[in-house]
């Protein structure tokens, strides 16, 4: 059943499934003609990932996250990019910064459009910010990353705007140069980076 999970969990992330809808068990194993015990099994994996909130006598939700979900993921996101970007000073390879730096362009190029595509914005965003846990290095980063569900946060396009897309890409900006010098001072700011998110989340609140 591992299509079935990778396509819910792709309808979440991709918002299909909204946050707080209730997904019916009988329906899915209509639609996948299969018995609902397999389903039950793909919706325990998906609550696992954080991406369905499953509730006794009510049903199963799509999890709705919270501005204190949000707060709580950035504290310790914060803390892996910080490791992650002083690793990456001695381990990035060049193939790795240009990587970096195209994702960055391809970020820039979307912000001169009026509107800003979010959903891809926030695509590169989280492919942007990946890659600096994948120069990293170490193996185990890139799964912690993961399990925080950056993808599914439906916040981040309730709270970005063209303004703020433009900030935040020149902050991306001196990351990729910090990197390119491989400045450990680039561990300092990719940690205010992230910590001035924590701030808008909750002025927003």
């Amino acid at each position: 059943m591992d299509d079935v999970y990778q396509i819910l969990r792709s309808r979440i992330l991709k918002e299909v499934l909204y946050p707080g809808q209730k997904i019916s068990e009988i329906s899915l194993a209509e639609e996948f003609n299969c018995s609902r015990t397999p389903i039950r099994d793909v919706l325990k994996r998906l609550e696992l990932d954080g991406l369905i909130t499953i509730k006794p006598k009510s049903g199963t939700y799509v999890k709705a996250e919270t501005p204190k979900d949000m707060v709580e993921t950035m504290q310790i996101r914060a803390s892996l990019e910080r490791l992650a970007f002083t690793l990456a000073c001695t381990n990035a390879s060049a193939r790795d910064i240009a990587r970096l730096k195209k994702l960055k362009k391809d970020m820039d190029r979307l912000t001169n459009q009026d509107p800003i595509d979010m959903m891809k914005f926030a695509q590169l965003h989280y492919d942007f910010h990946y890659q600096i846990i994948a120069c990293s290095g170490n193996d185990l980063l890139p799964l912690f990353f993961e399990r925080l569900n950056l993808r599914s946060s439906h916040m981040f396009y309730q709270m970005m705007d063209s303004k703020l897309a433009g900030e935040t890409q020149d902050e991306h900006r001196m990351i990729v140069e910090y990197l390119e010098k491989r400045s450990p001072e680039g561990g300092d700011f990719i940690e205010d980076h992230l910590k001035r998110k924590i701030d808008r989340v909750l002025s927003n609140i």
